[in-house]
């Protein structure tokens, strides 16, 4: 059981994290749109992500965007119109009627007040009936045609989410690992979320308005000089002061962006927190109601002065954009009343004037809003932008830059291959040889191996053991091709991995990793990661056995058409811990690859249910290579050979028992083991055999 302590380390390291992953919409009352599903990985992963694999902070990316304003533009709406042409023409209808209409609809007071006032009032009824009608069905028209484009715009939103799935899975596999990709991504998705406030739809809508409010502008301002040219740089010149204001409070929203994510990260992880089924245990025995109210009370406590500090500027903006309106307004409005009562104008000319003027307020106030949410709205266009043109891991193993949408079913691997022809024969050659020549490879700056030699021979059993940080994980990641080294090769018979497809590279191995994730699925599927019609259920049975499931699935009525885990089946079938290991160990022995890569398969077992899983082992990786990961020496007593790494290097190799003659690290710990077992009690005879000793 956790303690009380544990449950909230977390929670406690998140008030120094200050990563500025903030995306989405800024703004007092409702700061950030993404902020839900920038939690979904917990706190562990805020934990990271200011931090490399040293542990030490890491700068943020600069927030200056990466690309300018008309780039953005110019790319989301040929991104659009390459998936649906048909916009491209209601955009134009659009954007067209929506600038002659309002600027007819200023004329035809004028026009019928001057025919009526000519003596001819019939025509003018007549006019202004007919007028009436054209308006209403053109404005009928165009408020069909923007319900069009408003729905395409938002279908466009769906694709360019499903784009950014594919484009994350199919990248490579260090961009969604570490690094400043990563944090790019997780900004990517909080960008698409919102709703109106999605950066697909701002980077479409606003652009749209910016010309409207641009065109009408100048219309306006013709109108507008033929009373007096002087009044529109008036005008104009109050306006400028209103971006500046603008300017000023965009200014503020983005100092306080980071405070408003940190701020709904704290708020988050106690929401979910409270609602742990896990932690709710803890949070009993440990009477930790008062601790948590207590934390409640001083999250909200800063949520509230946040708001308040944000209010106070955000209110002062506003109230000097509105002084500077009225006094902008108030001058026009007056020298166009003191123009008509001075005669220098008609009233048909007043109606004109009053209308031309009251547009021109709104268009200038729009040009300067919407300009100023562009430029907000830019910086995280730049991110969903730079995940959507990450380079893809093609079949050759090289990366590549996108083609067309997955919405048209592109194709993650589209490249030519290294070989142009068939993959060597000798590369599925069992069993398999494997060799590290000379690799180097860093995590950002830091150097994880450098210069490191490796040669594992046909049919060896290899256990790779060391404390956290030994680089184990990440040998095996480079050798799965997940990880491309810095500088040497890797060779499995001979055979350079780099210049190897993908799909070739990739059947080659039997992987059970430390993280692994079990599907919303069916059993089946989940064994076999294929499609349930390509699944064959007599070898899913055979996995499960090996497994040591089979049993306890057939008396559970578990079969493969079950769905597994709750979150999209509400009875999907949910597994325990060691249950879930053994699970994903049967998948490994599903696809009975030529290489056997076991990373931590047994952390969730106890001593005698470990000892007869790797027994297990031993019949399964008969006639392969297989490498085996632990903290736990149960593995050695099975292996060949013993790697122990220290520092990304070899410290010490050889069988069990010449590295306990040598008397060195894996000794030490080792005998460490061997006394918490021994002094435990756990386990009895089993334990000792899942030490390794005879």
């Amino acid at each position: 059981m956790q303690s009380a302590q544990v449950i909230f380390r977390q929670f406690l390291s998140i008030n120094q994290a200050s990563d500025g992953s903030a995306g989405g919409r800024v703004g007092c009352r409702i700061a950030l749109p993404g902020k839900e599903s920038s939690m979904k990985e917990g706190m562990k992963e805020e934990k990271k992500k200011t931090r490399t694999k040293t542990g030490k902070r890491k700068e943020i990316p600069p927030r200056t965007p990466a690309y300018s304003i008309l780039s953005n533009v110019l790319y989301f709406h040929r991104y659009l119109y390459r998936e649906f042409p048909k916009t491209a023409a209601y955009h134009a209808v659009e954007v067209l009627g929506r600038i002659l209409l309002p600027f007819f609809g200023i004329l035809m007071p004028g026009i019928v007040v001057s025919v009526v006032e000519g003596g001819e009032l019939l025509r003018g009824l007549v006019l202004i009936g007919s007028a009436g009608l054209v308006i209403l069905l053109c404005n009928s028209g165009v408020n069909w045609v923007s319900y069009r484009v408003y729905f395409w715009e938002n279908t466009f939103r769906q694709v360019l989410l499903s784009d950014a799935v594919l484009k994350e899975t199919i990248c490579p596999y260090k961009y969604v690992e570490y690094g400043d990709e990563k944090k790019i991504i997780k900004r990517a998705y909080q960008c698409m979320e919102g709703g109106d406030w999605a950066v697909s739809y701002r980077m479409l809508a606003y652009p749209h308005e910016l010309i409207v409010n641009t065109a009408c502008f100048f219309l306006y301002s013709t109108v507008l000089g033929t009373l007096k040219p002087w009044l529109v740089a008036v005008l104009v010149l109050l306006s400028f002061a209103n971006y500046g204001i603008l300017r000023l409070r965009n200014r503020w929203q983005l100092a306080m962006r980071d405070e408003f994510a940190q701020s709904d990260r704290e708020i988050s992880y106690l929401k979910r927190a409270s609602q742990d089924t896990e932690m709710a245990k803890d949070v009993r025995i440990f009477a930790m109601y008062d601790w948590l109210m207590e934390f409640r009370k001083k999250i909200f406590g800063k949520r509230i002065k946040l708001e308040r500090r944000c209010n106070r500027k955000m209110i002062a903006a506003d109230c000097m954009q509105f002084l500077l309106n009225i006094l902008r307004n108030g001058f026009a409005y007056g020298y166009l009343i003191y123009s008509c009562l001075q005669g220098n104008i008609s009233v048909a000319g007043f109606l004109v004037y009053f209308g031309a003027i009251t547009g021109f307020s709104g268009f200038i106030t729009g040009i300067v809003n919407h300009y100023s949410d562009l430029k907000l709205a830019n910086a995280d266009a730049s991110c969903l932008r730079r995940l959507l043109e990450l380079p893809e891991i093609r079949e050759d193993g090289r990366s590549a830059f996108h083609g067309r949408s997955a919405f048209h079913g592109r194709s993650a691997f589209h490249g030519r291959s290294a070989f142009q022809g068939e993959v060597p024969e000798a590369l599925y050659r069992q069993p398999a040889e494997i060799e590290f020549q000379d690799v180097s490879f860093s995590y950002g700056e830091q150097k994880v191996y450098e210069h490191f030699n490796l040669k594992i021979q046909p049919g060896e059993k290899i256990a790779l053991l060391g404390v956290n940080g030994a680089g184990k994980t990440t040998l095996v990641k480079l050798l799965c091709g997940l990880y491309e080294p810095d500088e040497g090769k890797i060779l499995i018979n001979g055979v350079d991995i780099s210049v190897l497809p993908r799909k070739a590279l990739y059947s080659l191995f039997s992987v059970v990793f430390q993280e692994a994730t079990i599907f919303p699925y069916p059993m089946g599927s989940n064994i076999s990661m294929k499609r349930p019609e390509e699944t064959d259920d007599r070898k899913v049975w055979e996995a499960l056995r090996k497994a040591g499931l089979e049993e306890v699935f057939r008396e559970k009525g578990i079969r493969p058409d079950s769905c597994m885990t709750k979150i999209a089946f509400e009875d999907g079938v949910e597994l325990s811990g060691g249950q879930r290991q053994r699970f994903l160990l049967a998948r490994a022995l599903y696809k009975d690859g030529n290489i056997l890569i076991l990373d931590e398969p047994t952390s969730a077992l106890d001593p005698i249910a470990e000892s007869e899983v790797y027994q297990e082992y031993v019949n399964i990786s008969r006639g392969r290579t297989s490498l085996f990961i632990s903290h736990r020496l149960a593995s050695t007593k099975f292996s060949d050979r013993i790697l122990f790494l220290e520092n990304g290097k070899i410290a010490e190799e050889g069988t069990h028992e010449e590295l306990m003659k040598l008397g060195g690290s894996y000794a030490h710990m080792f005998e460490i083991q061997s006394r918490y077992y021994a002094e435990s009690g756990e386990g009895g005879e089993g334990s000792s055999a899942a030490l390794g000793q005879e």
